[in-house]
């Protein structure tokens, strides 16, 4: 039965680790020793305080560990696999409320994915009444227990044979490690923590990789030069190769658990990790698949000399340009694609000329790289940006003023304005090219000035106007409960924007969560008292997180005949209940101007710096995509 059990004779705690021999048990077993645990094989002890699993990868072997033991359990710790998670290309770290029923039906998962969640579900099973579990889902592991591949060590034997690194044309996946410290570390942390009993816990750096990002580290850390060669798909396929971690890449893409982090848990510097990995791989490098790597070259060298062959990125290192003007480009469909471009000739524009001060990436950037919009080809990003007017030329602006601009298409001065003289409708940023420029050109009619004593939190102007343009006619029809669903800043303006019409607010999300401005609380518990008539009944939802686990148990808090908010068509709503999309952007300059106004008012007795930022450095544009709850980050410019 679940409960405390008894130390060994000698005081000490018991712990038994599950697994084949190796360098990550070697560093288990002696970091439990460290900690004052006593390892005792399975089976030769009546109890133990810990049992860490790290070889069960199928129902069957998870049932035989467990059968093994044969004694009482406190704590049983499984090591998982990121590979649960399904493989697709995620914009942010995969976290437990981003499944989506597009891509992760069973039908459409591997077979390792499958697999994996099995092993979850039959820990859960096993563990009822019986022992605590803690499940743990690490990152692909830096050593030589990371599995068939060790994609450092791979990198490591293309750099120091003859420096080329040859990839496939198109989107690469992003993904995230842990070392073996790291791993050992966390198991450690939870290990005898009651708040950790039957969790589930994602275990990573915090740090994004890339191919290109890994491939450059393990070439600084050997101080050897670094060559990539680029093949189109098709000859990728036909000379039959492969990238080094395939299908497991972007499963890796997970975000760490908060409450390893609250726990004082905090994992290696990423860098000083793969240029210690890369120089440990150089220094006893063992025999490796030449006939690959001449494949690899070969394929890349049939390619070059074909003259109708033009490289989709240049194979060898882009110049350093001197110019401070760039541009943040992206192509729809293709998260991969997000990219940064330093500009290597100084680009003139008629006025008046503006420069980008901060840069904002919201959910409209985010649909437009998943391929939401119906789009093709590259954009400019940057519907939502501060700007600073640098030259006015003739036209009745002083150089210095700040503006926000009107994203839309066409503005109200369609006729005279050289961005909507053609009448085509589009999303500044999104349909057509927008304001992720160092300098660019505006007209006048697309610009709101606002004052100096705002600055920053001018930001927050256009996601405040969209809500301003779909919500305040609702918002004053009666005085019942609004429900806000998500931890977005629009959840937070939204909120404030309830409470000026003077009606209550409640935050719900799939869980609980504590915040000193925004309390969230668990949908399910809510939905079960409004059923039992313990709370009112809202009459208003608006849902930020686009998960069907939200959305559909919020329509039925609804009232009969009570509107939900979306910014995507729900997967399904309660019957009777109305539903409408929010514009991913201010719809016209009057909606602009009011959110300045009403940012003005505000800032006299609200913290609205609060509400933006952290300001992000332009050469870190991913992490603009992975904002703090409540809170707006920017991209700025600090050369």
């Amino acid at each position: 039965m679940r409960g405390k059990v008894n130390k060994s004779r000698s005081g000490k705690r018991r712990a038994c680790y599950i697994g084949i021999p190796g360098s990550f048990r070697f560093l288990m077993e002696q970091s439990l020793t460290d900690a004052g645990y006593e390892i005792i094989p399975p089976g030769e002890a009546s109890s133990y305080q810990l049992v860490i699993d790290n070889a069960s990868r199928t129902v069957s072997q998870l049932r035989a560990s467990v059968s093994a033991l044969n004694g009482a359990v406190e704590q049983y710790l499984l090591i998982s696999t990121h590979q649960v998670y399904p493989s697709s290309a995620p914009l942010r770290p995969w976290r437990e409320g981003d499944a989506n029923v597009a891509y992760d039906l069973a039908s459409s998962l591997p077979p390792a994915t499958l697999a994996a969640r099995a092993v979850e579900r039959e820990l859960r099973l096993l563990a009822r009444n019986r022992f605590a579990y803690t499940i743990l889902r690490p990152a692909l592991l830096e050593g030589e227990e990371s599995g068939s591949i060790d994609v450092t060590r791979w990198f490591v034997d293309r750099v120091l044979d003859g420096g080329i690194v040859v990839l496939p044309e198109g989107d690469l996946p992003n993904y995230r490690h842990l070392s073996q410290v790291d791993l050992s570390r966390a198991i450690l942390t939870v290990a005898g923590y009651p708040d950790s009993f039957d969790q589930t816990l994602n275990v990573a750096n915090q740090s994004t990789l890339s191919y290109w990002g890994h491939a450059a580290v393990v070439r600084d850390a050997l101080g050897l030069p670094l060559r990539f060669g680029y093949l189109p798909q098709w000859r990728w396929r036909a000379a039959n190769l492969q990238l080094p971690l395939g299908e497991r890449a972007s499963t890796s893409l997970i975000e760490p658990a908060h409450l390893l982090l609250q726990l004082g848990w905090q994992p290696e510097d990423s860098l000083t990790v793969l240029h210690n990995r890369a120089r440990e791989c150089a220094a006893n490098r063992r025999p490796y698949d030449q006939h690959l790597l001449t494949r690899e070259r070969r394929a890349l060298t049939e390619a070059e000399s074909e003259t109708f062959y033009h490289p989709g990125q240049s194979p060898h290192p882009l110049p350093q340009h001197t110019t401070k003007q760039w541009v943040l480009r992206g192509w729809a469909g293709q998260p991969a694609s997000l990219a940064l471009e330093r500009l290597p000739h100084i680009q003139h524009f008629a006025p008046p000329v503006v420069k980008v001060h901060a840069l904002t990436l919201l959910p409209a950037e985010e649909r437009f790289l998943r391929g939401e919009y119906p789009q093709n080809g590259y954009r400019v990003f940057g519907h939502n940006a501060l700007l600073e007017v640098v030259n006015p030329g003739p036209h009745d602006i002083q150089a210095g003023t700040l503006a926000v601009p009107m994203s839309v298409m066409p503005c109200a001065e369609a006729a005279t304005c050289p961005f909507c003289r053609g009448g085509v409708r589009a999303v500044l940023g999104i349909g057509t090219d927008g304001y992720g420029w160092g300098i660019c050109s505006t007209p006048l009619s697309h610009l709101v000035t606002v004052p100096p004593s705002l600055g920053k939190i001018a930001l927050l102007a256009d996601p405040l106007g969209s809500l301003i343009a779909a919500l305040a006619p609702r918002l004053s029809q009666d005085q019942a409960p609004v429900w806000i669903a998500g931890r977005t800043v629009e959840a937070a303006l939204l909120s404030w924007l309830v409470q000026d019409a003077g009606r209550p607010v409640v935050h719900v999300d799939r869980r609980d969560w504590h915040h000193p401005e925004f309390p969230v609380q668990a949908i399910h518990p809510l939905l079960a008292r409004r059923r039992e008539g313990n709370l009112p009944a809202p009459t208003l939802a608006i849902d930020f997180t686009g998960c069907a686990d939200v959305s559909w148990p919020l329509s039925q808090a609804l009232a009969e005949g009570g509107h939900l908010f979306v910014r995507r068509r729900p997967p399904g709503i309660a019957h009777g209940i109305h539903w409408h999309e929010i514009s991913a952007v201010a719809p016209n300059n009057a909606n602009l101007s009011e959110a300045v106004q009403r940012l003005q008012r505000w800032q006299q007795f609200r913290n609205l710096e609060q509400r933006i930022g952290p300001a992000i450095p332009l050469d870190l544009y991913w992490d603009a995509l992975l904002p703090a709850p409540f809170s707006l980050p920017y991209l700025e410019d600090a050369r």
